[in-house]
């Protein structure tokens, strides 16, 4: 077995995606698993479709094993969400490869700027850029451009190439035997709104979902059947505004003790929030008011997310802690039977599994809940509570 991991959302699942897996299997892939952000991503905001119809969609086009990544991680910085990925692609025990699409599609180059991430220069370059107030993104690229030049600069300029970086830092920084690959992503940027013949960004595709465009040549055909499916059944589009109203009440009415608990807190941003959320009457204004030059949209898209999740600092600091299975095809149990000879961390099949596990565990799990419940609230038509513990898993 040649088993290839990615580090997914599939928020939706495009013909980018498609390629990608296409390219692990010519590089040498027998076997796939996608370790896959939940109903919240990186963004900030929930997933246009839920995490089931998104696994099903990986299964129909090449996946064979899909498992959960903890939304403690799949909500958070570049940095955090990477070490997510990362640790549990290592604790699967069998898995060769990490495979991703960056702009840069030279591993040597991104191994290079995460060598550089690390020498004393850089930090101290970093340090003085953040403390003139500069964001994290910006100190970023221009400490890399006094150490390697604008070259290496315009290179971690771009979204994927960043996180690459912080893949490759990830692996080294847990001691992993995984094996970086990565290809130049095709077809466009990152959040480009513009496609390119049968390709287009994923969020240009949920716009379209969204406004009722058509979008069916960027999506694989099995994807664009399950999307439609969901909204027929009024489960999509999943929309932040949705949320709304109950996020500005859980802003309003969070203590000061809950607010300094909050995910990377700094500078005083949880005064600014909780002041500005009293008089906001919409999403929008709210994030137009509190944002600031270090602090940019997608931080605090991330910081209002969480406070609305009830996740804290301490929920972040947790390691994932189980493998928490969402889906498989035949190749899939090929994985998993060696998983089960193999596997650094507890492999979860069903909810009871985690009655078994850590306290640090089952608050990893009872975040998750919180998450799927707050989540169905989000749906075209209000979801069921509880949907973490009842939904099973997808075999195709």
């Amino acid at each position: 077995m040649n088993l290839f991991s990615v580090i997914s959302e599939f928020n939706p699942f495009h013909n980018g995606h498609k390629y990608l897996i296409k390219s692990m299997r010519e590089q040498g892939a027998t076997h796939i698993v996608a370790i896959m952000s939940g109903n919240f991503t990186q963004r900030g905001e929930p997933a246009i479709i839920s995490k089931y119809a998104r696994t099903k969609s990986a299964l129909e086009n090449g996946v064979d094993l899909v498992v959960l990544m903890p939304v403690t991680y799949s909500t958070a910085s570049a940095e955090s969400y990477a070490f997510g990925g990362v640790t549990l692609a290592e604790a699967l025990g069998c898995c060769n490869s990490l495979f991703f699409g960056s702009e840069c599609g030279d591993i040597k180059k991104l191994e290079k700027i995460c060598e550089t991430f690390e020498s004393i220069k850089f930090k101290a370059w970093f340090a003085g850029y953040v403390s003139s107030n500069e964001s994290y993104a910006r100190a970023i690229e221009l400490s890399l451009a006094n150490m390697l030049g604008n070259e290496y600069a315009d290179i971690i300029r771009a979204p994927n190439n960043l996180l690459a970086v912080e893949y490759v830092k990830a692996i080294r920084d847990i001691g992993s035997s995984l094996i970086p690959k990565t290809i130049i992503r095709s077809g466009v940027a990152h959040d480009s709104q513009t496609p390119n013949e049968n390709y287009a960004s994923a969020s240009f595709i949920r716009s379209l979902i969204k406004s009722h465009s058509n979008y069916e040549k960027f999506i694989p055909e099995k994807s664009y059947e399950i999307i439609c499916n969901a909204i027929r059944q009024k489960a999509a589009p999943v929309d932040f505004s949705n949320l709304e109203k109950l996020i500005i009440y859980r802003l309003r009415t969070m203590t000061e003790s809950e607010y300094k608990q909050l995910p990377n807190i700094s500078e005083g941003i949880e005064n600014r929030l909780r002041n500005v959320s009293l008089n906001a009457t919409n999403l929008e204004e709210l994030f137009d008011k509190i944002k600031t030059k270090r602090y940019p949209n997608s931080r605090l898209r991330r910081l209002v997310l969480r406070a609305l999740l009830h996740i804290t600092e301490s929920d972040c600091s947790i390691p994932p802690q189980y493998i928490r299975v969402l889906g498989f095809n035949e190749k899939g149990k090929e994985i998993l039977r060696e998983m089960r000879k193999t596997a650094k961390l507890p492999i979860v099949m069903k909810a009871q599994d985690i009655k078994e596990l850590s306290l640090e565990a089952r608050r990893q799990f009872e975040c998750e809940s919180i998450a799927d419940d707050i989540y169905a609230l989000a749906l075209p038509k209000t979801g069921k509570f509880g949907k973490n513990f009842t939904e099973n898993i997808i075999i195709r």
